[in-house]
């Protein structure tokens, strides 16, 4: 499909600029605009928090010492496919 990596990493930056474009035009957050937020939105903050640090707990030492990456096999390219 594409004749080099650098044709790849081309398309990825662009595909991801046209996102991050997409997202800014589409979702502007205008944050302190419309006042405090309501009692759902803080309820959901609070419990994604909660979540967050009990997944941290859960995770333990794991989270302190990052996990270990996988080696890099071969691409599809290379598998002649």
């Amino acid at each position: 499909m594409y004749r080099s990596t650098w044709e790849l990493d081309a398309y990825i930056r662009q595909h991801i600029a046209d996102l991050a474009a997409e997202r800014r035009a589409c979702s502007p957050i205008a944050r302190g605009v419309d006042g405090p937020p309501g009692p759902i939105t803080q309820l959901r903050h609070r419990l994604g928090i909660g979540l967050i640090k009990a997944g941290e707990a859960l995770a333990g030492c794991d989270v302190a010492r990052g996990l270990p990456t996988s080696p890099a096999g071969p691409t599809m390219w290379e598998l002649g496919s």
